[in-house]
């Protein structure tokens, strides 16, 4: 039995192109849902499906209010297969359900849905980290009743379980997750909430470091990817002080000179918003100095003269030495240990650089062996001069060697004090020469021609002029254009020269517009009397970027109220760009490329590029509008009349429309979609039956239908027209139109509209057009014309063939003629036949004579015919007489 109505469904669904009986028999419509869900932040949505055949059913939903009011109601086709309701309020609900399929309700069914109070969340989608002032998260309203009910868990972004408390503290930029639960009778978890923010900073910049491990006395470079101005400061692992450098674009640090010894270092950049003035935005960024070799040079020793090689110095390691060498000794050792002592001796008086190397890091150390008694001819003096400000910069200053006992020839060496030869040369047959040097200390030889080195004593200073002091960035990318403001604390006067020439001239404070990608030139100088420093040139790099394209646009929408928006960027990617979603009062709500809505009304978007100075500050505005769930839907049809389809006008709120689909449902209960007739609002109906409109949002979601009946007129009387009526425009005559009796008429004379009487009296000759409505709407329409006609006109044979149908007797007139009366007598006076007309009809044919008399044929001859004509209108009463000649 099983097998037989298997195979007799498929027979049918196979055969049925409609399929209803078959669609009864496999789209059965249940009701399914929940039995309890939680009201969560102040609400919480439960789904609901009917099943059936979303393509043919159309599902019909109440809900009641625990109360016995009414919740919600909807009706609708395939978008209403499955409901999300939004609950606020506790209590047992009733879910009703009733399925029509056609014209019949195929299914009804009930069900309890029990709404139980769960957490509220409060957690803000954004929160702004400021300073070092850690970011508060709070889950739910400390105030709620039930607190001590729930169970929190807050994970990161590692996804690692940070806390279990409703509020934590965090200092750490990025994503957080919350999950609050509700724990039931039986101890299982239920009605879960999570909860998303993200933790950040007003303004969204990197910091770069030129190396992010290095060695006493190098230079760290850190830098900021936008070109902001900010404080920086820096912090030693175990030290509570912070070491203050100021505002500065970015951050050059001497290790060695700067810090506080070798170790973990942490940089931080702080910098203000405009316009979140009272959150400081910060970045900062760890770097380690490791410690260079720990050693000491002692008991130096002079040589006795120039040829007696009994010089010494001393080594002595306090760390281990991986590596040390004496240059113009060629010595090298390796792996030296803590406190080993290198004894150098039997050395000729000179320079020596000792090169050493612990954990990575060098050291260069120079050493002066000096000649204890130096023949008369090498003996010297120096004089030193120190740096000087020119107008074009910081000048050299320079060491003056005066040889004491006359000219001299010979070379001299001058070591730096990185052990590097920094200048030499040779000295013909001189009282005295003078080497030019910058700043800083220096080692110094004088070499005879015969090979006796005299070096000086001591280290040579040079003193070293400070330049003005300005801060201004390697490299920036701007935006379109860009306000940059050296920053400086001191008075000066800047001189920007841009890529293609032009000079600009500031004071500090006042910024030059850039606008021009390429490499500029830029020299500070003191407004100060006395100055405070030397004239300073530094060049930097500008690359222009341009304002991003974008506009936020709606990316998905559910039925049920659920938007997502997105951020079109065109075709760029989004982590090239900054990107904020920002309330009315810009506060920010959103940081990503996909943005859900917090509430109802105007938001912002904003793109800036990144690593960018800021665009101008235009953001692109959206209105998140509240759902509208369902629109009235208004049928108003017609009759279909007699050659005529009735219409049907759909009346509804199309701002909320954006699809309109027609269906025709026949009396079978079959439905087929008239697909071309989508989004008409009126549409012509040829064929009886039930008609019926079902309008879509712009979601594609149905927000409303109605049907109407539409039936055939049985009316089918036409108006009665003549096509040809005559007038007399000079007596003002003309006859009278009456088409029979209809709902309404329309008269038109040459296009013209002339009245709506049912009856029209004709003046004028011309074309005239009538159109008459019956009561069921149905409307007609007749075309006539008039001629112009004041003469009494008749027409008859002057002849007649006995044996010729085409050749009879008849007799026409005019419409001026009312009456008529024709005798025929023989030529004996006797009658032969009369006609009598009246009411005729003009230009048609009447007194119709085979030529017969009393049964008989006539026989051939002359007649004499006799018409009388009579018009009541014209007054005119007249007799014709005319003779008609009878052939066999």
């Amino acid at each position: 039995m099983l097998v037989g109505l298997f195979s007799a469904v498929i027979s049918l669904a196979e055969t049925n192109s409609n399929g209803s009986f078959a669609d009864q028999l496999l789209f059965q419509p249940e009701l399914t849902g929940p039995d309890q869900v939680c009201v969560i932040f102040g609400s919480v949505l439960a789904d609901f499906s009917g099943g059936g055949n979303p393509a043919t059913d159309v599902y019909n939903w109440t809900i009641l209010n625990p109360n016995g009011s009414e919740h919600f109601s909807r009706s609708g086709g395939a978008t209403f297969q499955t409901i999300s309701v939004q609950f606020s309020e506790v209590g047992v609900y009733t879910v009703n359900l009733s399925v029509r399929r056609g014209n019949d309700i195929i299914y009804s069914g009930s069900k309890t849905l029990q709404v139980i109070q769960g957490p509220e969340l409060a957690l803000q989608p954004d929160y702004l980290l400021c300073d070092f002032t850690p970011a508060t998260l709070t889950a739910v309203n400390p105030d709620n009743p039930n607190l001590s009910n729930y169970a929190f868990e807050w994970r990161n972004m590692a996804n690692e379980v940070i806390a279990s408390s409703n509020e934590i503290s965090v200092l750490d930029e990025g994503f957080y997750f919350v999950t609050i639960s509700l724990a039931n009778q039986t101890g299982a978890q239920s009605c879960l909430v999570n909860g998303t923010t993200y933790v950040g900073q007003p303004i969204d910049f990197q910091l770069n470091i030129s190396n992010t491990t290095s060695c006493e006395s190098e230079i760290i470079e850190i830098t900021v990817d936008t070109p902001l101005i900010g404080e920086w400061e820096i912090q030693k692992e175990g030290e509570s002080d912070w070491i203050n450098f100021g505002k500065a674009y970015s951050l050059s640090i001497n290790t060695g000179e700067e810090l506080m010894g070798p170790g973990q270092y942490t940089a931080v950049f702080k910098v203000n918003s405009d316009r979140y003035p009272n959150c400081v935005s910060i970045r900062e960024i760890a770097f380690e100095v490791n410690p260079g070799p720990d050693f000491e040079i002692r008991d130096i020793v002079a040589a006795s003269d120039c040829t007696t090689p009994n010089g010494q110095f001393i080594f002595q390691s306090n760390s281990p030495i991986d590596f040390l060498s004496v240059r113009e000794l060629s010595l090298q050792y390796s792996n030296i240990g803590i406190g080993e002592i290198l004894v150098f001796e039997n050395l000729l008086p000179g320079i020596y650089n000792v090169e050493i190397r612990a954990n990575s890091c060098d050291q260069n150390r120079v050493i002066i062996v000096p000649n204890a008694n130096p023949p008369a001819p090498i003996q010297f003096e120096l004089i030193e001069t120190g740096e000087t400000c020119t107008a074009s910069g910081r000048e050299n200053g320079s060491v003056l060697i005066n040889f004491l006992n006359g000219s001299f020839s010979g070379t001299y060496r001058v070591v730096n004090s990185l052990g590097e030869n920094f200048a030499s040369g040779t000295i013909s047959n001189e009282n005295n020469f003078e080497i030019s040097l910058p700043g800083g200390f220096y080692a110094l030889e004088i070499v005879s021609s015969d090979s006796c080195v005299l070096p000086e004593n001591r280290m040579v200073e040079i003193y070293e002029e400070s330049p003005v002091s300005f801060s201004v960035p390697f490299e920036m990318i701007i935006c379109d254009s860009f306000d940059f403001i050296p920053e400086t604390n001191q008075n000066l006067n800047f001189t920007l020269i841009d890529p293609s020439g032009q000079t600009h001239i500031r004071n500090s404070g006042d910024p030059f517009n850039l606008t021009l990608e390429g490499n500029y030139t830029i020299t500070g100088r003191s407004n100060s009397n006395p100055s405070v420093g030397c004239d300073f040139t530094r060049e930097f790099r500008v690359i222009r970027v341009d304002a991003p394209e974008f506009d936020p646009v709606l990316a998905s929408a559910d039925c049920f109220g659920n938007r997502l928006y997105r951020a079109e960027l065109y075709g760029e990617q989004s982590f090239q760009y900054v990107i904020r979603w920002y309330d009315a009062d810009f506060n920010i709500v959103g940081r990503n490329e996909i943005w859900y809505p917090t509430g109802y009304g105007t938001f912002y978007l904003d793109v800036q590029p990144r690593g960018s100075s800021p665009c101008a500050f235009n953001p692109k505005p959206l209105v998140v509008r509240e759902p509208v769930f369902e629109v009235d839907v208004t049928l108003e049809g017609s009759l279909i009349c007699p050659e005529q389809p009735g219409s049907i006008n759909l009346i509804t709120d199309f701002e909320e429309v954006f699809r309109i689909e027609w269906i025709y449902i026949a009396d079978d209960g079959t439905q087929n979609i008239l697909s071309q007739l989508e989004n008409e609002r009126e549409i012509m109906a040829d064929s009886p039956g039930t008609y019926e409109a079902v309008v879509f949002n712009e979601a594609n979601c149905e927000i409303g239908r109605n049907m109407i009946m539409v039936f055939e007129s049985p009316n089918n009387e036409r108006p009665n027209i003549n096509p040809f009526y005559s007038v007399c425009e000079t007596s003002n005559y003309g006859e009278v139109v009456d088409p029979g009796i209809f709902a309404s008429y329309e008269w038109y004379f040459q296009g013209e509209f002339i009245g709506n009487d049912s009856k029209l009296a004709l003046k004028r000759a011309g074309n005239y057009r009538l159109v008459v409505t019956n009561e069921d709407g149905c409307s007609f329409e007749s075309t006539f014309s008039t001629f112009e006609d004041c003469t009494f006109q008749y027409i008859f044979p002057t002849g007649m063939e006995l044996k010729s149908n085409e050749k009879l007797f008849e007799l026409y007139v005019n419409d001026a003629v009312e009456e008529a009366k024709l005798w025929i007598y023989n030529r004996q006076g006797e009658l032969i036949h009369f006609c009598e007309g009246q009411n005729i009809q003009s230009r048609v044919a009447f007194c119709h004579w085979d030529g017969t008399s009393k049964g008989r044929r006539i026989p051939p001859g002359t007649y004499t015919v006799v018409l009388n004509i009579v018009s009541n209108r014209f007054e005119l009463d007249r007799k014709f007489t005319s003779k008609l000649v009878v052939l066999d």
